[in-house]
């Protein structure tokens, strides 16, 4: 089992594409995520979504329980976060299992900056069969 720890800064932007429910791009230093948030309430969301290495390596995740996004203090812009669950990877991820922290802010335009740690356990055994 092999073990893969990384961290990345993430910028784009949302649409809102209903009422509640947002469209979030977001790119950095060649990878590309793209992930729909749900929200419950004003402040609180689930998502899914994947992530995209190039050359076939990709992440598909999903929220583990509800994410936050509130007001920031003394600003017009909201801070969000959740964890997210590797449901699977494909390329050099194939067999990948492990969790995405994501602390964010999303400025009232839909800019969005996204701060990720990404801790990832590949079974590559597993991956070959």
């Amino acid at each position: 089992m092999d073990r893969v720890t990384f961290k990345r800064t993430l910028r784009g932007r949302t649409t809102t594409v209903a009422p509640g429910v947002l469209d979030a791009e977001r790119s950095g230093r060649g990878t590309h995520v793209a992930s729909r948030l749900v929200f419950s309430d004003e402040s609180t969301f689930s998502e899914e979504g994947t992530i995209d290495f190039g050359r076939g390596d990709a992440l598909r995740f999903r929220s583990v329980g509800a994410g936050t996004l509130e007001r920031a203090p003394g600003g017009d812009v909201r801070h969000g976060a959740s964890v997210l669950d590797v449901a699977e990877g494909a390329g050099r991820y194939a067999g990948a299992r492990g969790r995405i922290t994501s602390n964010f802010v999303l400025s009232p335009d839909g800019e969005i900056t996204d701060e990720q740690v990404v801790v990832l356990f590949i079974d590559r055994e597993r991956s070959r069969k």
